[in-house]
């Protein structure tokens, strides 16, 4: 049953975010009492805090697949669109800024994460691709790294270009195209082209 109530909190949260869906509503969903709710998860703050950290975990898997399927950094790159559309098409811009409001908590676990898992990542990334000659080897690797992570963050603010017409997953990117032909090598950019036209 906990099971249940994790996957419907989290996919009720995706649609609408934390705010909107209370306890009850999850349990009117899943045709169940609140009190049921409540045997496995002591508040919403629980509920949140777990859901987040079963994100996290999906989250982790996805990229270990993508460490072995990627043919070179351009190409991961590209995949890692991919997975960030299908991530995106299910998720309320706003979910990220109302747990960072809301829910202190699950947000440090996610900015742990982000810190200790995704901000490494990047930096071997790019460490990666200035050594295959895809990447200008002059950039400052952690600077970049922070660069590209405040632009991802970003996106997350409702305030943040609030009038466009743009959908979350086309802003995303655009942002990324923009950030990758700021640091592409001529060897890199021909390679990210035939890519982006093999597509």
């Amino acid at each position: 049953m906990k099971c249940r109530i994790l996957e419907k909190g989290a996919e009720l949260y995706f649609r609408y975010g934390v705010r909107a869906v209370t306890m009850d509503t999850i349990a009117t969903e899943l045709g169940i009492s609140k009190k049921t709710i409540y045997q496995h998860f002591p508040d919403k703050d629980a509920m949140v805090y777990q859901v987040l950290e079963s994100f996290i975990q999906n989250d982790q898997c996805k990229w270990e697949d993508l460490n072995k399927s990627s043919k070179d950094v351009i190409h991961k790159t590209l995949l890692s669109l991919e997975i960030m559309k299908t991530t995106l098409s299910e998720m309320n811009p706003r979910l990220m800024f109302e747990v960072k409001k809301y829910f202190p908590k699950a947000y440090d676990l996610f900015t742990k994460y982000k810190e200790d898992c995704i901000m490494n990542s990047l930096k071997v990334d790019l460490k990666t691709g200035i050594e295959q000659g895809y990447f200008r080897p002059e950039i400052e690797v952690e600077l970049i790294a922070r660069l590209r992570m405040g632009e991802v963050d970003l996106s997350f603010d409702p305030n943040f270009y609030s009038h466009s017409k743009l959908s979350f997953f086309d802003t995303q990117q655009i942002l990324l195209d923009h950030f990758m032909r700021g640091i592409l090598t001529e060897k890199g950019l021909s390679l990210y082209l035939s890519y982006q036209n093999n597509n």
